[in-house]
């Protein structure tokens, strides 16, 4: 390569740098002009309203648009001056024009034009334009949303139309239909009616839906046709409506001897709806069904909730009935009521309640008997339950075991139990045999591509040439293969943010299309149980659950599980939110370690601490799976904290699509820098700490844009296990999380990572259309390291984790039967992500020798400049602007800290970062050691720290 066009090709390189950082800074002055301008228009706008004299011709008709839009879910306007407004706006040029937009080549175009048109939907003009539009309309997403636009207004013409359509749309997408369908109340039932002879999976279930949501007697025969249909989503849905609002009608012999075994359930729930004390005697006949237990259980403790004075017959048939199953059952129920049982009985401990505290404290059915114990303003009570458990306690390990892990300590001494550790066993670490065998060859092959190639090129030449000359010679080669190889790297990392600035822009313009009452419709988004693992978390537990429990979401439940902590993790969290011990049925869907207690609180329903026994982050989340009850859960570390909205941005993207989302996920933001109060972030800033730093830019290249730009093309393969979501049955269809007790008997230390690779793989293997979406706007902050020591551990564990998912799923690398996913996606990650940086150290100790035998001439020396240095800023600089193009994170002097940090990294740390990497494959070969113990700081406290032990 000549002089001349190595100084070319590094000038140019040098001035797209150069270019993209003025870029970034213009974007960002731009920005805030623009900013300020909107400020000044709604100020001016406001006073107008308030004074009531409005003079909207001072106003350009497309911010007026804006301006209505942003005010008018927060303002009340009188019926005089809303009709002003839409006079106005409905009469000007810009409104036709959006009217024309519904009929363009553009999805997104529609969309927005929808959006901005439903405001107005009341304008019998608007509102024929739309009804026009949404009859020729084939997009699915473009039909959510004019039938949104029009639903909000109640137009009933708009329902004969999407019951037509719903018959030929996806069942993700049906699902969407149906709950704006269902918004329409008594107006649907007519439309309903008349399509009760259909026999169209979708229309049924709408039917049945409707049925369960309202009290229907017209539809009662119609449900328990459908209650015994083999859809089963449709007989689930009938089942439950019969149950909620004709349970009579299910105490017949087609139900109580059914042909579906899942009927049975509904029938021990129809009996507890009944609240007959007469049809006790016929629940308890079916306690001759193990499984059935838990339903018979739940359903009598209802209903002595609701009519305490069933409680007396209860404690009856538990002393008179010899049938050891219904023994078992009306303990636990009476268990469940105990503290009202124990509280409400006057005089000493009768001999009826002293054999059923023995036959509970034998079953070890104790959570109503130690929440009585800890409570009780009863002394004289209290002492009776300690002698009588006492003696108990003294013959029986495990209850004695139970009693010194939850009874108040000074409870304790009075019954002259000492404490010891109750914890038991903690979770044996990840050590999965290495495969070294299979890591050597691999090794082994990546060493020889490079000398191989040289080789095969340079054969003829090298006859002649003795040793020394052979070094230089390989030297050089290997410099330009490195050249070769950092383009090609860095031509990808811009290629897919090329990708990523195109899929961000579409999805904030989508974002701003969906509004507070479209979002908040009752069933349009899916509901989300967040699960939360905690470890040794007492000092930010606290601002975590409070960031989780102010999550602006329609229908959510949040999970924190304690994974058997040694610190005060759950005893803060008891404490803080007064919680109490409950027996809760949880199904045993997932195998994982034994569980404790389950804590809750009747005034926060949304809340619920598990606390098990230590068996690391996969086994916790594989409980919280089998504890959840919603259509998807978020997977999310106990100390982070999510934005208000970061929950509603993540999964509302799942809208944007009419296939079924798999998983979604949204950026990890380091806390460090940032001021926290009370769970919510209440400044913030880049951190102070270089590393922390140099990973604030590392997590906005990773997470902001490259995971978007890898979404939009349906190849993203890692979702971070801080803040991600997935379809809850999905998941435990294919086994739930790794772990030893599993499905597949394995642990793994990339659990994030192999969750989404494995869910891909299976809806590749049953042929399921699926996405894998990712939120470029919802945040997730949490803390990062800030010593070397740590980070190499860190980094240490995400390739080891990498490294296991790659050989795990060996199969798919460059498979053709898993399409794009297995001959781009998975090829990907294990050329350059798995096996590249031995490349990039072999070019560091190359490029060393090369200097140091003065083979760098000018040509190789800037072409390596401009392939590493050069490229490698550019890659920064894109990804910044990127992030900073819709919406700014971080203030203006941080923004200069972080373009200089783009410069900095790449000089040195980069490499070193690599380095780590590494390392990280010949600990592969060793034994794992798992992820190991971190102890944080607080968020409260200054964030600079973060220690592992």
């Amino acid at each position: 390569m000549s002089n001349a066009l190595a100084i070319t090709l590094t000038i140019g390189v040098l001035c797209f740098d150069v270019l993209l950082l003025l870029a970034i800074l213009t974007t960002r002055l731009a920005r805030g002009l623009q900013e300020r301008r909107e400020r000044l228009l709604e100020k001016r706008l406001l006073e107008q309203l308030q004074y009531e004299t409005l003079h909207l011709d001072a106003f350009k008709t497309k911010d007026l648009l804006r301006l209505f839009s942003r005010i008018s879910p927060a303002l009340r306007f009188n019926e005089a001056l809303e009709l002003q407004f839409l006079n106005h706006l409905t009469d000007t040029s810009y409104m036709k024009k959006i009217g024309k937009r519904l009929r363009g080549f553009s999805v997104l175009g529609r969309i927005e034009a929808a959006a901005k048109l439903r405001n107005f939907a009341k304008i019998p003009e608007i509102k024929e334009t739309l009804l026009d539009a949404l009859k020729q309309e084939k997009n699915p997403v473009v039909i959510l949303y004019l039938f949104q636009a029009l639903a909000r207004i109640g137009e009933k013409k708009a329902i004969s139309i999407m019951l037509r359509k719903l018959h030929y749309s996806t069942s993700w997408m049906a699902g969407r239909y149906r709950s704006l369908l269902l918004g329409y109340k008594s107006q649907l039932l007519p439309y309903l009616l008349k399509r009760l002879n259909r026999k169209s999976p979708a229309m049924r279930l709408l039917i049945c839906e409707y049925a369960l949501l309202y009290s229907t007697e017209s539809l009662k025969e119609y449900l328990v046709e459908q209650a015994q249909t083999p859809n089963k989503q449709v007989r689930n849905t009938a089942l439950k409506a019969l149950c909620r609002h004709f349970p009579k009608r299910l105490l017949v012999p087609e139900f109580k001897e059914p042909h579906f075994q899942d009927t049975l359930p509904y029938v021990i729930k129809a009996y507890a709806n009944l609240q007959d004390k007469r049809l006790i005697h016929e629940m308890l006949a079916y306690s001759n069904h193990t499984r059935l237990h838990d339903d018979l259980v739940q359903g009598l403790t209802e209903m002595s909730e609701r009519s305490p004075s069933l409680i007396s017959l209860l404690l009856t048939r538990f002393v008179k009935h010899t049938s050891s199953q219904q023994k078992t059952i009306l303990a636990k129920v009476l268990d469940n009521r105990l503290s009202y049982i124990l509280e409400s009985h006057e005089g000493p401990l009768s001999p009826q309640l002293s054999d059923l505290l023995t036959t509970l404290a034998e079953q070890l059915h104790i959570s109503g008997l130690i929440q009585f114990l800890n409570t009780t303003k009863n002394k004289e009570k209290q002492e009776e339950v300690l002698t009588l458990i006492k003696q108990r306690a003294k013959k029986h390990k495990r209850l004695r075991e139970l009693l010194i892990m939850y009874v108040d300590p000074n409870l304790l001494e009075r019954m002259q139990l000492k404490p010891h550790n109750p914890k038991g066993p903690g979770a044996t670490p990840h050590q999965e045999r290495p495969q070294r065998l299979m890591l050597i060859l691999l090794l082994v092959a990546t060493l020889l591509v490079f000398p191989l190639l040289i080789l095969a090129t340079e054969l003829p030449n090298l006859i002649d040439l003795n040793a020394r000359e052979i070094l230089n010679l390989y030297v050089v080669r290997f410099n330009y293969l490195l050249v070769y190889y950092s383009v090609t790297i860095n031509i990808i990392y811009l290629a897919v943010l090329a990708v990523s600035f195109r899929a961000a822009n579409t999805q904030n313009r989508l974002w701003r299309a969906k509004d507070g009452q479209m979002l908040f419709q009752k069933g349009l988004l899916p509901s989300v149980s967040i699960i939360a693992p905690a470890y040794n978390e007492a000092s930010n537990i606290i601002e975590s659950t409070n960031s989780l429990l102010n999550q602006q979401y329609p229908d959510y439940e949040l999970i924190v599980v304690n994974d058997g902590s040694k610190d005060a993790t759950l005893k803060t969290l008891i404490d803080y939110y007064n919680l109490e011990k409950q027996d809760k049925m949880v199904s045993r869907r997932l195998s994982t370690r034994p569980l404790r207690g389950i804590y809750m609180n009747k005034s926060i329903p949304n809340l619920i601490v598990v606390d098990k026994v230590n068996g690391g982050k996969a086994d916790s989340l594989n409980l919280g799976l089998n504890t959840a009850t919603k259509e998807f859960f978020c997977g999310i570390d106990a100390d982070s904290l999510l934005e208000p909205d970061a929950l509603l941005k993540a999964v509302s993207v799942m809208l944007d699509t009419p296939i079924e989302s798999i998983a979604t996920g949204g950026n990890i933001c380091p806390v460090n820098g940032c001021t926290v109060e009370l769970g919510t972030l209440d400044n913030v800033r880049l951190p102070d700490n270089f590393l922390a730093r140099l990973q604030s830019l590392e997590y906005i290249r990773s997470f902001m844009t490259g995971r978007v730009g890898w979404a939009s093309m349906n190849l993203l393969l890692i979702i971070s296990g801080a803040f991600g979501i997935f379809h809850r049955e999905r998941t435990i269809a294919t086994g739930g999380y790794l772990t030893k007790s599993g499905k597949f008997h394995k642990d793994t230390v990339g659990e994030d990572m192999e969750l989404v690779v494995r869910l891909s793989r299976y809806m590749r293997e049953k042929h399921k259309p699926y996405r894998v979406k990712y939120a470029c706007n919802a945040n997730c902050w949490t803390e990062v390291p800030e010593k070397w020591k740590v980070l190499r551990r860190q980094r240490n564990r995400w390739h080891r984790g990498l490294i296991d998912i790659m050989l795990f799923h060996s199969s798919m690398i460059g498979n053709p039967r898993y399409g794009r996913l297995g001959m781009v996606g998975m090829l990907y990650y294990f050329i350059f992500e798995l096996l590249g940086p031995f490349v990039e150290a072999q070019g560091l100790l190359f490029v060393i020798l090369g200097a140091v035998l003065g083979l760098l001439n000018l040509p190789i020396a800037l072409m390596l400049f401009t392939a590493t240095i050069g490229l490698g800023i550019l890659v920064s600089l894109s990804a910044v602007f990127i992030s900073e193009y819709d919406r700014p994170l971080y203030s203006g002097r941080d923004i200069s800290r972080l373009l200089a940090m783009a410069v900095v990294e790449n000089f040195g740390v980069r490499q070193v970062i690599s380095l780590l990497r590494v390392s990280a494959y010949f600990s592969a070969m060793r034994k794992n050691r798992g992820w190991g113990a971190q102890v944080r700081v607080g968020f409260k406290a200054s964030t600079s720290q973060t220690k592992t032990k």
